[in-house]
């Protein structure tokens, strides 16, 4: 049964179901962006999600016909000037703080994280969809960089999740070129993990039914694994994965799982 949480802003839809938190991003006129109100929000709830251990996996979408569109456009150099105008230097640690409050949270998130695609991701919504452990989108789903044609060059992360997904070359070239990546590609090049064409909403629930099924705390094990592997050498993974699996051999999951297997 699907349960709404109340929150402080009407620009984020909180629901839970069946240990699947869902974070659905509501400012459809604007093609969900990244606002000020939306955006300090949503690291709230991902602050919080830290400390709790309530939930199984989170699920990250866009309200309407779009993920998310990152920044507004519009509304860029529009701010007001502060009347203490910030160093240069006091910027880019703002900046930095927010990025890890945001991406850097999602990816290193304990449980499995997933970005549901159906319409455009761009920009840092390019970014955030990256962040997630898995992108599942349907036809309509595309994806833009857009940051050079405004003459910027890229946040929360962008370069660093292109170019472990898809190497430098091809990083460069959504980055350089900002061609849209449609579904068919973005599925080819493994932007997208699951591609569904028909009855999506059916097909995400019996994805996200089977990622439930699985055992919780063997995936935050194997998801820390996989995010020390991208960042250390075969020798120091061998012996994290030698640790991981003798704690999750002691688990009780583990045990009823092996006792489940027997009575076959």
């Amino acid at each position: 049964m699907i349960k709404n949480i109340p929150t402080a802003t009407k620009q984020i839809i909180l629901t839970e179901d069946n240990d699947v938190l869902t974070i659905t991003l509501n400012n459809p006129q604007y093609k969900n962006a990244l606002s000020e109100e939306l955006t300090p929000y949503l690291r709230k709830i991902l602050k919080k999600l830290k400390k709790q251990n309530s939930h199984k996996i989170l699920v990250i979408r866009g309200k309407g016909n779009s993920f998310c569109s990152g920044g507004n456009i519009k509304k860029m150099n529009t701010r007001k000037k502060d009347k203490k105008k910030k160093k240069t230097i006091e910027k880019i640690e703002d900046l930095y703080k927010k990025q890890i409050e945001l991406t850097h949270a999602i990816s290193n998130l304990e449980i499995p994280t997933v970005a549901v695609i159906t319409g455009p991701a761009a920009g840092a919504g390019l970014s955030l969809a990256l962040s997630c452990d898995i992108r599942v989108g349907n036809k309509e789903a595309f994806f833009l960089s857009n940051y050079s044609k405004i003459g910027l060059t890229g946040d929360y992360g962008i370069s660093w999740y292109l170019t472990n997904l898809l190497g430098s070359s091809k990083a460069k070239e959504l980055m350089f070129c900002n061609e849209r990546i449609y579904a068919d590609e973005a599925f080819k090049l493994g932007i997208l993990n699951f591609l569904f064409t028909k009855n999506f909403e059916s097909n995400l629930k019996k994805f996200l039914d089977n990622l439930l099924s699985q055992s919780h705390y063997a995936l935050s094990l194997i998801k820390k694994n996989i995010n020390f592997a991208e960042v250390n050498n075969l020798k120091k993974t061998l012996k994290l994965e030698a640790k991981h699996l003798i704690m999750s051999s002691n688990s009780i999951e583990h045990k009823l799982a092996v006792s489940k297997f027997k009575k076959k």
